[in-house]
Order: C-alpha cells, then sequence, then structure tokens
C-alpha cells in the first residue's frame, strides 16, 4: 500500500509539473500573427471608461512600428517601438475610427534582449491614462517628456468588424519577439496588484471583467484559447502565405535576463555569427559553463583549468532558439539568456 501512495504521489507531481509548464509565443519577423477574425470577444470593452490592457514582451531586434497587440478598425494599438529611442506608444481611436490620440513613453524604456511588461490603465475615477513599463509610470507626450494624459473610453467604429491580433501592424509589420501573458479587463487595475517582475509567475487567471486572456500555454498546435471565453485564436500567415506555420512556443521559466550570484556578460545577444563570448567581471575566472536548451537539457558543457576572465564558445552544433548559459567562477554561480539566430 505504502508503494501505490509513492507511486500515486510521484504521479500526480508529474502531472502537477506538466499542468504548471509555462509556454510563449515566438514571433518571427515576417509572417505570422493571432487573429480572432471578426470576432466579438472584445465587444464588452466598447465605450468602456475603465479598462487595463497589459502584455508581456520579449524584443530581439530594434525595428519601429511593430504591434504588439492590435484591434481594428479601429479601437486600440500598443505599439513598439515609436522611434530609435526605444519607446511604446497606445494609439486610441475614436470618432468612428477617424481620429487618433497618442499616449507615448518615455525614451529608452523597453529593453532589448529581456522580458518587459507593459500595462495601459484607463481610470475614469482620476480621469487618467498612464503607460507603465515593468512597473514604472512611463507616460510622455510626443517629445518624450512626463506627462499626464486625461482618460479615453473606447469606442469602437460603427458596424467595423472586431478583429484583434496579437504581433501584427495593420502597415503588415511582423515583431521580433517573444509575446506573453496578454490581457485586457474592463476595471482600471491597480498597477502594485499586476505582475511586472516575472514573466513566469502564476499563470493569470480571469474574471467577470476580463474580456480576453491568452496565456499562450497550449504547448503545441495552431490554435489558442481566450480564457475568458474560451473562443479559439488561431496562428496564421497574413499576405497570402503558402502554408499557416505551426506554433513556435518555448519555456519561459526564467523571468529576468540575469539570474546570478555572480557578475558575467554574454554577448552578442542575439548571436548571429559562429560563436559569442562570455566575459567575467569583478575580476572573477571562469572554472565552468553549461549550456541548456529552453527545455533543460544539457547540450554542451566546458570546464577551465586555466582560470580565464574571458572565453569564446562556438555556436557550432547549436540550432536557433533560446539556451540558458550557466557560468561558474572562483566567486560563484549566475545563469543568462542568450539567443542564436
Amino acid at each position: 500500500m505504502k508503494r501505490k501512495l509513492l507511486l500515486l504521489s510521484f504521479v500526480l507531481l508529474i502531472q502537477s509539473i506538466a499542468f504548471a509548464q509555462d509556454y510563449t509565443l515566438l514571433f518571427d519577423g515576417a509572417n505570422s500573427r493571432v487573429k480572432y477574425p471578426n470576432d466579438t470577444t472584445l465587444d464588452m470593452m466598447n465605450g468602456a471608461t475603465d479598462y487595463t490592457i497589459e502584455a508581456w514582451f520579449y524584443p530581439t531586434d530594434a525595428d519601429i512600428h511593430n504591434n504588439v497587440i492590435l484591434k481594428r478598425w479601429y479601437q486600440f494599438a500598443i505599439t513598439m517601438y515609436q522611434d530609435a529611442n526605444r519607446r511604446i506608444y497606445f494609439t486610441h481611436y475614436s470618432n468612428g475610427g477617424v481620429d487618433k490620440v497618442f499616449v507615448n513613453s518615455l525614451y529608452n524604456v523597453v529593453n532589448l534582449n529581456e522580458w518587459n511588461h507593459v500595462a495601459v490603465i484607463n481610470n475614469s475615477t482620476d480621469n487618467t491614462i498612464k503607460i507603465y513599463v515593468n512597473g514604472v509610470d512611463v507616460t510622455a507626450d510626443s517629445s518624450g517628456t512626463a506627462t499626464t494624459h486625461t482618460a479615453l473610453p473606447l469606442e469602437a467604429a460603427p458596424g467595423s468588424s472586431a478583429n484583434f491580433y496579437v504581433g501584427y501592424g495593420g502597415s503588415g509589420t511582423v515583431p521580433y519577439a517573444y509575446i506573453d501573458k496578454v490581457r485586457v479587463k474592463k476595471t482600471a487595475e491597480d498597477i502594485a496588484n499586476l505582475h511586472t517582475s516575472d514573466v513566469s509567475a502564476t499563470p493569470y487567471t480571469t474574471d467577470a471583467d476580463t474580456a480576453l486572456l491568452l496565456n499562450f500555454d497550449e504547448g503545441s498546435g495552431t490554435t489558442t484559447a481566450n480564457e475568458a471565453t474560451g473562443t479559439m485564436a488561431t496562428l496564421e500567415c497574413s499576405g497570402g502565405c503558402a502554408e499557416i506555420p505551426v506554433w513556435d512556443l518555448v519555456a519561459t521559466t526564467m523571468a529576468t535576463n540575469q539570474i546570478a550570484d555572480t557578475a558575467f556578460n554574454v554577448y552578442p545577444n542575439p548571436v548571429t555569427s559562429d560563436h559569442f563570448s562570455v566575459q567575467a567581471q569583478n575580476d572573477e575566472h571562469i572554472q565552468a559553463i553549461e549550456i541548456t536548451d529552453i527545455l533543460g537539457k544539457v547540450v554542451r558543457t566546458k570546464k577551465y583549468t586555466s582560470n580565464p576572465s574571458s572565453v569564446n564558445i562556438s555556436t557550432d552544433g547549436l540550432s536557433q532558439g533560446v539556451y540558458l548559459i550557466k557560468t561558474t567562477t572562483n566567486k560563484g554561480m549566475g545563469t543568462q539568456k542568450l539567443l542564436i539566430k
């Protein structure tokens, strides 16, 4: 009996781990997107005077005018970046989609090759609309100067379709980025109550005020569920692609760019050449490096007896994707993410 209970406990543990697996969706910069075609799941947002729109994104390229999310024609969009200053902006449509109001962020608030949390919170009580990046109010005007914007109720164009997109811009641009945990709510949430520092924290849940929630945790397939309604969206090609691509999902067990007890740099990141470098800091010396893929499989290990402060590592045999670089020095151990393109 004891043996059976131990076996059952082990099975339940494995099931729990599998259920808790966190995934994200990679957009290839070419033509893929998530689309709800002519769907009514966001109609509850029409006329909303309080709302919160949020998403996590991990940009790997500084191309401008790439939408994180977009509801057309016409209501709202969150776009990265507006310009070379790496800021984002929220486009708010009014007057039946004729007029546009832009709410900008401060300069250089978006970090390349790191997870960023963005939230737009419209609050009718204090009559403000604010952009937060990584939990910080970064609301600005068109010149990048901090400012205050008045609240902007959502208004859809009469008789328009309600297409909602993730990772797609109206001009046909697609970002090089991972995007995760997209949520739209008909409430003005307190930024202190949102997950803004850990993308792999507890998956978001829905309530009566949630119009859309995409955790992207299916793990495979060409559809993803709006967990607020059960309605399915599809991953598809835009612009007449020959075939619909499959999901490109990777685990996101690492929330920050660096999880470390020791300090080191990995560069270039992302890698587009035949090697990358690991550089120790603070007079530390590298003793060992272990490379694992995003699913935790060790793909390469190397020990160093000469105590170098910097080493070059070949990418030969490593396919495109995200890896963890675990570096052990004479003062500790740290882990960083690396993207090979």
